[in-house]
């Protein structure tokens, strides 16, 4: 016989009192919601509260799981039992049909189940002994993410008025404990992609011109973690010009050409206004025209990889001993520069008598001389100017926007710095004191060909036929390419 009156509402209240504060309170959020489906099981004398957790809706039927359950005594249990795990309920009765509808608009059903049609739906809840059951959808994002459901197996309940809306807020309540635990989790993914990682991730939104920043890219780019907002201006002004030129570049480009995504190295300012290499990774959010609502990506610090290749082009470009360039780092400085309009010119410099000095001194003070050297020769020139070493006792110097004469003055001074103060030997080299040396230079114009590395092969053949036309004439000298006598000696030998 149907009860007509519905459960205690100052009761429930009292229990929506209890649990709301368990899910406020609970270390973890099932806890809380454990909590909330007892005050609830207590407070209306129900034999079961429970939650089943949508998984998907299919032309078949509803995937649901049992996640959540509260019984009054072991006998109404059913969580454990096996035909509840992922279990599917077809659409074979217009009843459940209609039940799984107003579910996902978020309306509740109340069943007196002997009041029920007949159908598999009744069937299914007379065979698990009900006498009435109240259902509210649990919404999340609007959308129906399960069902919050109190079965009673003693009465005919009419859940109505004050009590059914008490069920409504439990809903509610247990669908805010999901969404902040959804975010919880988003956040702690975040954080932890950003530990593993070492990035930052940020949204633009190109309508409003509003932005979003995770805490670590704040915080790299010396804001508080909890900055409330980051101007796009600020956030663009933090890459380094040139590299802002390139991004838009690229965005251009990639706009007029459809791409959607983009890889770009840049240089962030961060503390004390240090630039600091970072990845840019940058996705196009599109809008229903066909152009871009926004975008987002991740900010990834790459500092460490391009000290790395820094080290490793090192490594290939410059020589261990003296720190200059090596043949290698001579042919693209010589690339770059013969890509600006201006002269330029080669100039070989070799010491003369070197061997003598390896065999009176030893190899380490030689080393030791060729780094004294090197040091002494790079004090007379500009920043741009290339100095290389070729191997052995030989280098190259490759100056550029300076006229002939310009060229052989320097030349000149270099040799009478080198020829005019000994170098002064420490022990550490296994030698004291001051060793004498001297060099011949020759020099050749630099002038473009087909090629770079044609370039690069015909001024160095005319600058050692004049290196050895200096050192034919007696070494500690300079010899021009452009004032050669056509046929120059070619078998001097170093003595």
């Amino acid at each position: 016989m149907t009860v007509p009156a519905a459960p205690d509402d100052k009761l429930l209240l009292d229990a929506l009192a209890r649990g709301s504060r368990a899910l406020i309170d609970a270390h973890f959020w099932s806890d809380g919601v454990d909590q909330l489906l007892e005050a609830l099981g207590q407070a209306s004398g129900a034999s079961r509260v429970w939650i089943f957790q949508l998984l998907e809706i299919n032309d078949q039927g509803v995937v649901q799981d049992y996640v959540f359950e509260w019984a009054a005594a072991p006998r109404y249990r059913q969580l454990t039992h096996k035909c509840f795990r992922f279990f599917t309920s077809t659409f074979d009765d217009p009843v459940y049909c209609q039940l799984v509808s107003e579910r996902q608009q978020g309306e509740a059903q109340r069943f007196v189940i002997a009041e029920m049609p007949n159908g598999s739906l009744r069937d299914n809840l007379e065979s698990q002994g009900i006498d009435s059951m109240v259902t509210v959808p649990i919404m999340v994002d609007g959308r129906w993410w399960g069902t919050l459901g109190i079965d009673d197996c003693e009465r005919a309940l009419r859940w109505e008025g004050a009590g059914l809306n008490a069920l409504r807020v439990a809903a509610e309540l247990i669908a805010s404990a999901i969404y902040r635990h959804q975010l919880t989790s988003r956040q702690r993914q975040i954080e932890l992609l950003q530990r593993v990682t070492d990035c930052g991730i940020w949204e633009i939104d190109l309508q409003r011109g509003s932005t979003w920043c995770s805490r670590s890219l704040l915080r790299t780019l010396c804001y508080p973690a909890r900055y409330a907002r980051l101007p796009l201006r600020r956030l663009l002004r933090a890459i380094a010009a040139e590299d802002r030129q390139r991004l838009w570049h690229i965005l251009r480009t990639g706009k007029r050409d459809r791409q959607h995504n983009w890889r770009l190295d840049v240089r962030l300012n961060t503390a004390n206004s240090v630039l600091c290499w970072h990845e840019m990774v940058i996705e196009a959010i599109p809008d229903d025209s066909g152009g871009w609502r926004g975008l987002a990506g991740l900010a990834i610090d790459i500092s460490q990889r391009k000290w790395g290749e820094q080290q490793a082009l090192s490594a290939a470009e410059y020589d261990d001993l003296t720190g200059v360039l090596n043949r290698r780092g001579l042919g693209r400085h010589l690339e770059a520069a013969l890509a600006r309009q201006t002269s330029h010119h080669l100039l070989l410099v070799d010491i003369d008598h070197f061997k003598r000095v390896n065999d009176r001194c030893g190899h380490p003070a030689g080393d030791a001389l060729l780094r004294l050297l090197t040091h002494r020769m790079a004090r007379e020139l500009r920043p741009e100017d290339g100095l290389a070493r070729l191997g052995g006792e030989e280098f190259a110097l490759v100056v550029s926007g300076m006229s002939d004469d310009d060229v052989c003055r320097l030349a000149e001074r270099l040799r009478q710095r080198i020829d005019a103060s000994p170098f002064e030997l420490e022990s550490a080299v296994g030698q004291h004191g001051q060793v004498s040396m001297t060099v011949s230079l020759g020099i050749a114009r630099l002038t473009r060909h087909s090629t770079p590395h044609h370039s690069q092969a015909l001024a160095t053949a005319q600058a050692d036929q004049a290196l050895y036309a200096a050192k034919h004439a007696g070494r500690n000298r300079v010899a021009c390419y452009w004032l050669m006598p056509d046929s120059v000696p070619q078998n001097l030998t170093e003595e």
